[in-house]
């Protein structure tokens, strides 16, 4: 297979996940409550988490040096620059039209995933995602890089664990089987954001087993 190839398939499953994730978010948060809380006011917290990747990853735009000091570098962090695996997710190596589309699914993800999950488990799926992946990256598969999207898939692929442990509903379950499924696919065709959605798919079901988000899904509509 080309690397072209490879390229476009790994881009068609990104967008399997992100639409079968969006299809589980509007089931958990409940569908007659979409349009009510629209997402013209996302939540506060996705907000925040939302600056905290786009200053960074904007900034370095015209200012490179921002990229060189937060990349994920397998050497550095091997000589105790151990933030790198933390601060790559803060900036991007996809040039300006990469670092647009990672800012705009994040954008679309983060406030769902507060919705679903309430704003205090979104963040902590986000940020151990980030490690995880940033471990992956740095030691399993070395490669230098920066960029959010292994974090946001991961954060994404977090609701395929949450409703098999708790989901009854076929429609859910069917897409949660698609978001591993495209994981895999991700990981045959040797990309490591498949790592990151199966990563996603294990922390949501952990979580969802130690400290489920509470109340009925509408009720978590109102989420920070």
């Amino acid at each position: 297979m080309t690397t072209s190839g490879a390229g476009w398939i790994s881009a068609v499953l990104f967008v399997v996940v992100l639409v079968l994730a969006s299809l589980i978010g509007s089931v958990r948060i409940g569908e007659g409550r979409i349009g009510e809380a629209g997402f013209t006011r996302p939540p506060r917290t996705a907000v925040v988490l939302w600056l905290l990747i786009a200053v960074p990853s904007l900034l370095q735009i015209v200012v490179p040096a921002v990229l060189d000091a937060l990349e994920r570098d397998p050497d550095q962090i091997r000589d105790h620059q151990w933030w790198r695996i933390f601060t790559s997710v803060a900036v991007q190596d996809g040039g300006l039209a990469g670092t647009v589309v990672n800012l705009l699914v994040l954008a679309w993800v983060a406030p769902l995933a507060v919705r679903v999950w309430g704003g205090v488990r979104a963040v902590l799926l986000f940020v151990a995602s980030q490690i995880i992946f940033g471990l992956f990256t740095a030691f399993l598969f070395p490669s230098p890089g920066a960029g959010n999207s292994g974090a946001t898939l991961a954060l994404a692929a977090s609701f395929a664990g949450l409703v098999v442990m708790q989901s009854k509903d076929r429609r859910v379950l069917a897409a949660s089987g698609g978001i591993v499924l495209a994981g895999v696919l991700l990981v045959v065709v040797d990309d490591a954001h498949g790592l990151a959605v199966l990563t996603g798919a294990l922390l949501g079901a952990a979580l969802a087993t130690v400290s489920p988000p509470p109340g009925d899904p509408p009720d978590r509509a109102r989420a920070l």
